[in-house]
């Protein structure tokens, strides 16, 4: 078997190279593009009393993603992405594994109808349908550009983009008079099919569908309508109990030139309803229950010089304590206590469940979520308490501002502050006040100097501050601060020497909500933080081309612990050597 398999294989891998160098200067109904990564990983314990693990764990593997685009006719590509991978320790291709990682169908109909069948890229806006970036992620200025890369790719994390299995069509329409053009966008997917759960328990179809229609009225003004669902078909199963979750969002967006500034201003509305249904499968009468409705405001003004020189946005929020939207709440990362870490996932001799770092959430690619989730997923507070389901999330009001600026190519800044309150209390009368101020600066010490080779100082600060008044029972305070800093200096033609370091803290306490299978809270358990996560790297990068890149680093990380709720835990810190070849064609 396996000899047949590099059989099969080598010549279909040349082959397609060789296709790929061909279809770059002809016109061929058949081309090739992909991507090639080698990985090696050595993890070693650090200072610890830890003796039931070994000192150090080494893995890594070859891949390639070969994507065939197959095109009929002009107007219809075929697209299916095949994996080949082998697990570093395996030989004679007893490793090897041969995936389909992606198939569709995409093309034009008459030159107006365009559609995508199989697995298609999905995103509305921030309130319906939209995938937002992992917490720890922002204002890294490519710090951790390798990890992030890995991550990124094998979770289909494009653009902020949800990847689902489904069709979808789109077409426009042209106007001379009253209104320009109506642009229409309709999809219907299903993120999961029917399972077995039992013996005789089947899950049904989950299935959501929506669509958009964007009216552009005039040159400056332009009008937007969006819907999306969520549900399940009962009958594809046999439980009693189904999840409907419809959001319904419309926009109205002024965009005009101003002296030497681009301007618009954006007003978007909407609301939401989510229930159960309960099916009596002996009788057949349903009933819906713990139904919730919500809605949610914005207000966005947002001011840019024509030379993109300098950006500032300055908003207000209003999303309701019953808001629920399943595309855009559902989060990347899931903190739920029952998965485990993938390196070193116990912790000490007691061989307890070693608590996340931020080092697991930038490395593991097991942590991180491709379903949507029709109830508000886990989160660690530390890591993210403003707005930890995105501008989406339910039970705040407040306002935001953010600016970005870049002074002839020296120079590049951003900040961000934002000022949130509970719309209500939760177990309380009194309400949460969050605060958030973040910022970042990179300066290119070689567009100073004048100088040809790269040299780049960054550093970013990003600080959350959650409080709330009330007696000792309610009161609550916690204060998390995030620190980057980042060195990259080429010593020779595309050889990098960089040199980083994330420093997280967090002092305080803060109620963790506890909810049950239908999202309803039903208690509350308080949370003493004391503790200091570290990442710290130092290594070496040959950039070849744009998308091709050799990385070897060494990092340290781990977490200073000071838990009076469990003792048990103590501090902890790792080693790690990473190498890391890409080849993105």
């Amino acid at each position: 078997m396996n000899k047949a398999l590099n059989t099969i294989l080598l010549p279909l891998m040349i082959f397609s190279f060789h296709s790929f160098l061909n279809a770059q200067t002809s016109n061929e109904t058949v081309w090739f593009n992909g991507l090639a990564r080698s990985y090696f990983s050595r993890d070693v314990l650090g200072n610890t009393t830890d003796t039931l693990y070994p000192r150090n764990s080494s893995n890594g593997y070859n891949l390639v993603d070969l994507n065939i685009h197959a095109n009929p006719i002009k107007t219809i590509e075929i697209f299916a992405q095949l994996r080949v991978r082998n697990q570093f320790g395996s030989f004679f291709g007893s490793g090897t594994n041969i995936d389909v990682r992606q198939l569709r169908a995409s093309g034009t109909i008459k030159n107006k109808f365009n559609f995508s069948v199989g697995d298609i890229f999905l995103k509305q806006n921030r309130f319906t349908l939209y995938n937002y970036n992992e917490e720890l992620s922002s204002f890294e200025n490519d710090m951790f550009k390798p990890y992030r890369d890995i991550i990124h790719y094998e979770n289909f994390y494009i653009d902020n983009r949800w990847r689902l299995q489904g069709l979808q069509t789109d077409f426009s329409l042209q106007f001379d008079r009253f209104i320009r053009t109506l642009e229409f966008d309709f999809f219907i997917t299903r993120p999961r099919g029917s399972t077995q759960l039992g013996s005789n328990t089947y899950s049904p179809d989950l299935i959501l569908s929506g669509g958009s229609i964007v009216s552009k009225i005039t040159k400056k003004l332009s009008f937007e309508v969006n819907y999306i669902n969520l549900f399940e078909i009962p009958s594809s199963g046999n439980m009693n109990i189904s999840i409907n979750n419809p959001v319904y969002h419309s926009g109205l967006n002024y965009k005009y030139n101003k002296n030497n500034f681009k301007i618009s201003h954006k007003l978007q509305t909407g609301f939401s309803e989510r229930n159960w249904l309960f099916s009596e499968l002996d009788n057949g009468s349903d009933s819906t229950g713990f139904t919730t409705r919500g809605m949610f405001f914005e207000f966005e003004n947002e001011f840019l010089v024509k030379d993109s020189s300098f950006r500032l946005v300055l908003g207000a929020r209003y999303v309701d304590p019953n808001f629920r939207s399943a595309g855009s709440q559902t989060r990347r990362i899931d903190f739920n206590t029952e998965i485990q870490n993938t390196v070193y996932p116990f912790h000490t001799n007691d061989y307890i469940p070693r608590p996340s770092s931020a080092f697991d959430l930038l490395s593991d690619e097991n942590r991180f979520n491709q379903d949507l989730s029709g109830t508000l997923m886990s989160f660690n507070p530390i890591y993210s308490n403003v707005l930890p389901y995105g501008d989406a999330t339910p039970n705040r009001t407040g306002f935001y501002l953010s600016a970005s600026m870049n002074k002839n190519q020296i120079l590049f800044s951003n900040i961000k502050t934002a000022y949130f309150n509970e719309v209500i209390g939760q177990g309380t009368t009194e309400k949460r006040n969050f605060l958030l101020l973040a910022g970042d600066l990179k300066i290119n010490i070689n567009e100073i100097l004048k100088k040809p080779k790269e040299f780049s100082l960054s550093f970013s600060f990003w600080n959350e501050l959650t409080s709330r008044d009330g007696d000792v029972v309610e009161e609550l305070n916690l204060n998390s601060s995030h620190i980057n800093g980042f060195i990259n200096l080429e010593f020779s033609k595309n050889f990098y020497f960089q040199l980083g370091l994330k420093q997280i803290n967090a002092s305080g306490k803060e109620f963790i909500t506890q909810r049950n299978e239908y999202g309803v809270i039903q208690n509350f358990s308080l949370v003493n933080y004391d503790q200091s996560d570290f990442i710290y790297f130092t290594g070496i990068n040959y950039k070849i081309k744009k998308n091709i890149y050799a990385n070897i680093q060494y990092n340290w990380w781990g977490e200073d612990l000071n838990n009076p709720n469990n003792p048990t835990f103590n501090d902890f810190n790792y080693r790690r050597l990473l190498f890391i070849f890409s080849v993105k064609l």
